[in-house]
């Protein structure tokens, strides 16, 4: 796995801006709502097609030139937060069944973690890993 390839960079808001992958790939937010504590929650689609979750709106993560991690919940929920990856080149994504708010590259592997609540990390060798679902 060449760690060059994966340059981490994170959009604090989505509502607020938008970048060169956003824009490469037709990334579309829409406001959904709004949980009683927390940041607002957006349906997302990329070059037209919905994807089948929501998103919250904050620490949106790019991660190399194709590939994003966000925050995700079920459509009309915000509860349980899940780690979604989302491969916008290939049209797939993978959910982390767990919520990391992190990834870093360490040792030619990937590691998710979580600094807002205490739980084990997870690695991956990479992202091939993942059970990866086309949209």
């Amino acid at each position: 796995m060449n760690l060059e390839n994966y340059k981490i960079s994170k959009l604090p808001y989505i509502e607020n801006r938008s970048n060169e992958i956003m824009e490469r790939y037709e990334i579309r937010a829409q406001y959904e709502t709004e949980p009683p504590h927390g940041d607002a929650i957006y349906s997302i689609s990329i070059k037209g097609k919905a994807l089948p979750f929501w998103i919250y709106g904050r620490d949106v993560t790019f991660i190399g030139s194709s590939m994003v991690m966000v925050e995700s919940v079920r459509c009309k929920t915000w509860d349980p937060i899940e780690t979604m990856i989302i491969d916008l080149e290939n049209e797939v994504y993978a959910s982390l069944k767990e919520w990391y708010t992190d990834i870093s590259f360490i040792d030619n592997q990937i590691e998710f973690s979580n600094q807002v609540v205490n739980m084990d990390k997870r690695i991956l060798n990479n992202f091939e890993d993942l059970e990866w679902i086309s949209f």
